[in-house]
């Protein structure tokens, strides 16, 4: 069955994705605003390190359910995966709104990592399906509603909780997900599988046999496990180290994800002409880079080159894995297992490093440790060459 290259069904499917990526990982990308808000009102008490485990372990789930949501999604249950999803995103929201305590604002968090982690990996994989030559593009299109989240999603909370409170903050990113998500329920029209049937419902085992599909997920896991530190400690980072205020701080990490919606179309499109794994392996060079020199930085017209420069790079990051992926092995009959199985690695990456990185800030190490820590992907892109 040969891939169609565009029209309305193909850029409908785009559309849904847009705001799967935007409920999902647009929200996990917010998670700042959450930190520096927890750390100053409900959670006082707690270190950087233990709040962030909140906001890591949401992320975690989102990526290490592709495991299974993916090989699902081969078998076609694309529907199921993301009304449940779609349920489990929204009560989590609904549970954050209510909770005031560690143990309840956790497993709020844990719901929503859970819905998201349904919803993600069938939202990349379904795309692939439908674009041939434009895939990266198209791919790249979608995923910049991850970005648009992380720049609505900042601002409306210090806006809303400032006149509303917190509780109908969240209350009111319910109602938005929950609009947004059933959008994507129905427009969502998956294709006749390709190819041969998986063997297997929940994970093909085969896939651990493939050196480069499993070379690329560590790759990709010590890459998560520094990628998204700045988008957790940056309003932080304007309050204590530039003596700024909250409201500066969210709004460079509203920046920071503008700044990523930008690289994801602009990478994405270059992609489209050049090898999308190797446009890749340039961004993981250069992100690292400029991580290693974030703790040099003491102005707040440092720190705005450094959002703008870091965000550019961390789209093209994000966006080209699932293309980079169908570069390694193009079969599509178990594209949905290729990317569960990457956002696994990732997901464990996402899992240790930003509170490895809070737990860094608190010691005498501070920013230049979180720096160093956060220089380690340069190695990880050496192995990745011989692909």
């Amino acid at each position: 069955m040969s891939e169609p290259k565009g029209g309305w069904l193909a850029w409908s499917q785009v559309m849904a994705s847009f705001f799967m990526n935007f409920c999902t990982l647009g929200f996990g990308n917010s998670f700042g605003v959450f930190q520096s808000y927890y750390e100053h009102n409900f959670l006082e008490s707690y270190s950087s390190s233990n709040i962030s485990w909140i906001g890591t372990t949401q992320g975690f789930l989102l990526s290490i359910i592709g495991i299974i949501s993916g090989p699902l999604y081969d078998k076609g249950y694309i529907r199921s995966l993301m009304f449940i999803g779609t349920a489990l995103n929204i009560l989590g929201l609904l549970g954050t709104s209510f909770a005031k305590e560690y143990s309840w604002i956790f497993l709020s968090s844990v719901a929503i990592g859970l819905g998201s982690g349904l919803l993600y990996v069938p939202a990349q994989a379904n795309i692939q399906t439908y674009f041939s030559t434009n895939a990266p593009l198209a791919t790249a299109i979608s995923m910049s509603g991850s970005s648009i989240g992380g720049i609505i999603y900042p601002v409306l909370f210090r806006q809303l909780q400032n006149s509303i409170e917190f509780e109908w903050t969240c209350r009111v990113f319910a109602i938005i997900n929950a609009c947004l998500l059933l959008i994507s329920c129905f427009l969502i029209r998956p294709r006749e599988i390709l190819g041969a049937e998986p063997t297997s419902v929940t994970f093909n085992w085969r896939l651990l046999r493939d050196w480069k599909l499993l070379l690329f997920g560590i790759t990709a896991l010590l890459l998560n496990a520094v990628v998204d530190v700045p988008f957790y400690y940056i309003p932080i980072f304007v309050q204590y180290r530039l003596n700024l205020s909250p409201g500066v701080g969210d709004s460079l990490l509203a920046g920071l994800n503008a700044s990523s919606l930008i690289g994801r179309l602009f990478l994405g499109w270059i992609a489209g002409h050049f090898k999308p794994l190797k446009i890749w392996q340039y961004c993981v060079l250069a992100s690292s880079i400029l991580l290693y020199c974030w703790s040099t930085v003491d102005t707040l017209a440092g720190t705005v080159a450094f959002v703008v420069l870091y965000g550019t790079l961390v789209g093209g990051l994000i966006s080209l894995i699932p293309t980079s992926i169908r570069d390694i092995r193009p079969e599509p009959s178990v594209l949905g297992a290729r990317i569960g199985l990457i956002e696994g690695f990732q997901g464990v990456g996402f899992l240790i490093g930003p509170p490895i990185a809070g737990a860094i800030l608190e010691s005498p190490a501070g920013y230049l440790g979180t720096s160093i820590f956060c220089d380690r992907p340069y190695n990880a892109r050496t192995s990745l060459s011989i692909l």
